[in-house]
């Protein structure tokens, strides 16, 4: 039993050809592509590769400001240990304030702050740079209170008091009470904002960082204008660096710090908060020494004796920034710029980063425009060479199956008239023709072996013509008379033919090869009588155009297509149409005009229409001289 099945479906040519550019522009886009991955692999490793260099260089820089640190650190408190403090003569620090300041600036680090602390811990140096301000008036912490008791009224009359007479007034942990109920009454209208904003300008050098954060927050709420302005831009001043170095040592636990056993050199070395350093017990209950502060080290990374190169960025950080913090890690990438964090105390630490964070970036980015580049060219190379790789192939294999179709197509012309002589020669040879026979058959014998002369004259001179030996011997000449003898004899050989209509101007003169010029003819009347043999008569012209002379064979046929009116004069191309196909044909006529008019100097052309005949002209130039040979 056998099942029907649906036929495979066939591809138009068009399609077929699509088709065959699709595969092979994916075909050719493969190594591109894989070229175009590669590259941005190779890109992305370098852009990494260099955010590794980078990353290393922090990490050199890193552990020399670590050394540098240490070693000045370790020096600092070796000159500390060894001062003599059992000698008062030979004591500085028990001289005069500027001997005692003078001697410990000698002693302590470039990136820490000289100290000299009273018995109360209070700090006798750095100096005060101004009076302090009198201290706040008895019963300020019961207004306090009070300003925050449950009577509405007595708690508006409490802060009242509070703002007019405890400006100085500080919490028993040493936080300041008069920016909080005076920002609170700001915010109702209670207050003048103005004195507000004077109270901060005077006392935002004295705020510890929370004190600032905490006030520029309620500002922002409480305060409108230019009194908003004024206490934004004191509350964004730098701290002097006394007041940060008080406010770090009170809230590094100090106390805490001086309480521990001194070391055998006699020292305290402390790391707590946002500072470091080493005090040393002096005799009269005062302690000297040196500290380490946000201030002190961003002064001396600031400045040109830092060992550091200059293209890296070294920023302090101070407070939860910095806070655990291991020794040297890797800190988050800074603008895509690695980084790194050099802890100093549990709350300070140097952030390093490259001076330009962005050059890493713009460099991969650099890289992958050029590869995009590279790449785009590379494609456009790859598959512009894939498509002229592709056309050649198709053209080759164009011309093997039209070179077929010319040897199929000339042995079906020679096969014809060579059986005709055949089999009128075996008439002949047998006697089976009557004698008055003979004249018409031995006719025959001569115009098809004329026939298969002129055949095969035509493949040599095509021949001839391709392989450039055919040399056109051109002299001036009436060209009319050429074609004329061309008209004569396709007349003789066609006399069942209606005549050629001839429109031949004798004064034409050019510079000519006869014997060419009628072959182009003779071939061009031939292809006339194969595709338009019901459409004569012919038309012959002879003009004389655009400076030359034009010879065109008309015929009222069924025409050529547009698209096939350029490719019908290449070697054994035919149009492709049904008529074609039903003509026999070797397809060099067309070819052989075309070797003709270049021979000359000249093009050749046609003009037709489907449906309206086709009109070939072969154009050659004026006269050029007495004789002229040309390839």
């Amino acid at each position: 039993m056998t099942f029907p099945c649906d036929p495979a479906p066939v591809l138009s040519p068009r399609a077929s050809r699509l088709r065959d550019w699709a595969l092979f522009a994916a075909a050719a886009s493969v190594p591109a592509i894989c070229v175009g991955v590669l590259g941005l692999r190779a890109v992305s490793n370098e852009a990494d590769g260099a955010r590794r260099e980078v990353a290393l260089g922090l990490a050199t820089a890193s552990a020399r400001l670590s050394r540098a640190i240490d070693q000045e650190t370790a020096r600092a408190e070796a000159a500390l240990a060894a001062l003599p403090l059992a000698d008062p003569l030979a004591d500085p620090l028990t001289g005069p304030p500027e001997a005692a300041a003078a001697a410990l600036a000698g002693i302590a680090p470039p990136f820490a702050a000289p100290v000299l602390l009273a018995p109360d811990r209070s700090v006798l140096l750095p100096p005060q740079a101004a009076p302090q301000a009198a201290p706040a008036p008895d019963g300020c912490a019961a207004l306090a209170r009070a300003a925050a008791g449950p009577d509405a009224q007595a708690r508006a009359a409490a802060r009242r008091d509070f703002l007019a007479r405890c400006a100085e007034a500080r919490s028993p942990a040493g936080r300041w009470l008069w920016p909080v109920l005076a920002l609170d009454a700001a915010a109702d209208r209670a207050v003048d904002q103005g004195a507000v904003a004077a109270w901060l300008e005077a006392h935002a050098a004295g705020l510890s960082e929370p004190e600032r954060k905490a006030a520029a927050l309620e500002v922002d709420a409480a305060l409108s204008g230019e009194p908003r302005e004024r206490a934004r831009a004191a509350l964004a001043a730098p701290r002097p660096e006394r007041d940060a170095l008080v406010a770090e040592l009170r809230r590094g636990g100090l106390d805490a710090a001086l309480r521990a056993r001194p070391d055998a050199r006699g020292l305290v070395s402390f790391r707590a908060g946002a500072a470091a350093g080493a005090l040393r017990a002096l005799p009269d209950g005062r302690s000297a020494g040196f500290v380490i502060h946000g201030s002190s080290l961003a002064g001396w990374l600031r400045g040109d004796a830092r060992p550091l190169p200059p293209d890296v960025r070294a920023d302090v950080l101070a407070g939860a920034a910095a806070a655990g913090a291991g020794r040297a890690p890797v800190a988050p990438e800074l603008g895509g710029a690695p980084a790194t964090l050099l802890p100093i105390a549990p709350e300070l630490a140097v952030r390093l980063s490259p001076a330009d964070p962005a050059a890493v970036e713009r460099h991969a980015a650099r890289g992958k425009r050029l590869l995009v580049g590279v790449g785009a060219a590379a494609t456009a190379l790859a598959l512009g060479l894939a498509a002229l790789l592709f056309a050649r192939m198709r053209a080759a294999r164009r011309s093997s199956e039209l070179r077929t179709d010319f040897v199929a197509a000339v042995s079906h012309e020679l096969r014809t008239p060579i059986a005709s002589v055949r089999m009128l020669s075996e008439l002949l040879e047998e006697g089976r023709l009557a004698p008055d026979e003979h004249r018409e058959v031995f006719e025959a014998l001569g115009r098809e072996s004329r026939r298969l002369g002129e055949t095969v004259e035509r493949l040599l001179g095509f021949s001839r013509m391709m392989a450039g030996r055919a040399a056109a011997e051109r002299a001036p000449a009436r060209v009319a008379e050429a074609v004329a003898a061309s008209i004569d004899t396709f007349e003789e050989r066609n006399p069942e033919m209606p005549r050629v209509v001839r429109d031949l101007d004798p004064a034409a003169e050019a510079s000519i090869d006869a014997g060419q010029i009628q072959l182009a003819v003779d071939n061009l009347l031939a292809n006339a009588l194969k595709y338009a043999p019901l459409a004569a008569p012919y038309r012959v012209r002879v003009a004389r155009e655009r400076g030359g002379v034009a010879i065109a064979v008309e015929d009222r046929g069924p025409g050529i297509a547009r698209r096939d009116q350029r490719r019908i004069f290449e070697p054994f191309e035919r149009a492709d149409d049904r008529l074609s196909r039903a003509v026999s044909g070797s397809g060099i006529g067309l070819s052989l005009v075309r070797h003709v008019a270049r021979a000359h100097g000249g093009s050749a052309r046609v003009d037709s229409e489907p449906g309206r005949g086709a009109a070939f002209t072969l154009w050659i130039p004026g006269p050029r001289g007495p004789k002229e040979q040309t390839p």
